[in-house]
């Protein structure tokens, strides 16, 4: 019955998506966010994936997004065209939004990018408005769904899921506590860069599933940025042997690593559990690199469930040469 009452959640939430027409928009761009894509030319969608509560008594308001396209990346910069209200709450969510693929039910969504948590007394809803070319569209994120539908059908479990798993902790140090959630783990710390010459980064992820303990999946992501400003990932990860890698995982070993493409840490060794990786930019200007850790491709967690990945966030403040 828990489970159903999930999924109602996911309808509704994506049921209150609400496309605004403007003057500036054309045909091709009136469909609903679950409408079929275009191969460009489309729009981005956000999306409310749910909440759930924290210890402490707030609550997170996980959101995520869709781009409408096939190949193209969308990016849309702080201001009136991406804005969430109250402001208070504005500020940290994605300016770039690439185009995704998952298998099963994942599909072409990206979930919980970011979560704004908000006080255990919050009543009303926060909007996140997105504006493409024109072409508005705005979601709310709530505590209570309206109507006489089931007013929890939003809450997402934060417990183990059928098999034991469990959103993974990412760290900045190796022995601090870390932390696990969609509102994610910001490091304190600003990098700086130079454009053209590779920086450092690095973190730790270790999975927390009640079961057996396995390997955690790291994704490297232009989180914000300039606007076509390019981030060149490198992995420095050492290949685990004899590990089976899930589908969408660049090949063991060191190397370049696009969006999305994951790299397993090891559980055992000199680097276990480290995230070892370089970024490049080819731009100056104010960026965060969105750190994905997830514990996908057991037989309980996939994209597609709301559950089982983590975010970290490393802002870097780049430089001309």
């Amino acid at each position: 019955m828990h489970r159903l009452m999930k999924a109602i959640g996911l309808v509704v939430a994506v049921g209150s998506l609400t496309p605004i027409p403007t003057t500036a928009q054309d045909w091709t761009q009136r469909e609903f966010p679950l409408a079929p894509p275009n191969s460009s030319g489309n729009f981005v969608a956000p999306y409310f994936d749910g909440f759930y509560p924290n210890a402490d008594g707030t609550y997170t308001l996980s959101f995520g997004f869709m781009n409408r396209n096939d190949e193209e990346l969308i990016e849309i910069e702080l201001g009136p065209n991406n804005f969430i209200e109250p402001a208070e709450f504005d500020g940290d969510q994605p300016t770039s939004f690439p185009t995704v693929r998952y298998s099963g039910f994942g599909g072409p969504r990206e979930r919980g990018v970011f979560g704004v948590v908000v006080p255990a007394d919050f009543e009303g809803d926060v909007w996140w408005t997105l504006t493409t070319d024109g072409y508005t569209t705005k979601v709310p994120g709530r505590l209570v769904s309206p109507g006489p539908i089931i007013k929890g059908a939003y809450e997402l479990s934060t417990g183990p899921m059928a098999a034991g798993t469990l959103r993974p902790t990412i760290h900045w140090q190796e022995a601090d506590e870390g932390k696990w959630g969609v509102e994610g783990n910001w490091k304190p710390e600003t990098l700086t860069a130079m454009v053209g010459e590779p920086i450092s980064l690095n973190f730790w992820a270790k999975d927390r599933g009640e079961r057996e303990l396995g390997t955690v999946n790291v994704s490297l992501w232009k989180y914000q940025g300039p606007t076509g400003g390019n981030i060149s990932f490198e992995s420095l990860v050492e290949a685990i042997p004899n590990a089976r890698a899930r589908r969408g995982a660049r090949q063991p070993g060191p190397g370049p690593l696009l969006t999305r493409q994951t790299v397993n840490l090891p559980l055992e060794g000199p680097h276990a559990h480290h995230g070892r990786f370089t970024a490049t930019f080819d731009t100056p200007g104010e960026y965060v690199i969105r750190v994905k850790v997830d514990s996908f491709g057991l037989t309980d967690s996939s994209p597609g469930h709301q559950c089982c990945w983590s975010n970290g966030y490393i802002r870097v403040s780049v430089n001309e040469e």
